[in-house]
């Protein structure tokens, strides 16, 4: 390999390694909010988020790739059980903010004003299960 292969390589190499890194510091800090206090969610839909004992709270974007395929589920899940949310977070980044969603998308679980769940990116099944009904 010539030395511009060599660099094409190491900067090929270094971006991988920012990336795994980012999702790390991604997925540690929503990690390190579980168990911790909801804190006072502004807007409309943080006083519905709230009022409620139990909630499912799934932050997408439009332009999200990810989000896609989730979101149509989320929103029908929402229809039928009013304790889960879909929140655009260009619509409402201050609800995003005081969760500190770093990524879309996200999923927080909160119970008894507490997060018991941060998930980033495919909300597992069996979470999605929980919320399935009314309650």
């Amino acid at each position: 390999m010539g030395t511009f292969g060599t660099v094409v390589a190491v900067v090929a190499l270094g971006f991988v390694a920012l990336m795994v890194g980012m999702q790390w510091v991604v997925r540690a800090k929503a990690n390190a909010l579980k168990g911790g206090p909801v804190p006072d969610l502004p807007g409309a839909i943080g006083r519905k988020i709230a009022a409620q004992k139990r909630a499912l709270v799934y932050f997408f974007s439009p332009s999200c790739g990810a989000c896609r395929p989730i979101t149509p589920v989320i929103r029908e899940l929402g229809k039928k059980n009013p304790a889960v949310f879909a929140v655009d977070v260009m619509q409402d980044m201050p609800v995003a903010r005081a969760l500190s969603v770093m990524a879309t998308p996200s999923t927080i679980e909160i119970e008894g004003g507490k997060i018991v769940g941060y998930h980033i990116g495919m909300v597992p099944e069996e979470v999605l299960t929980r919320f399935a009904s009314a309650r």
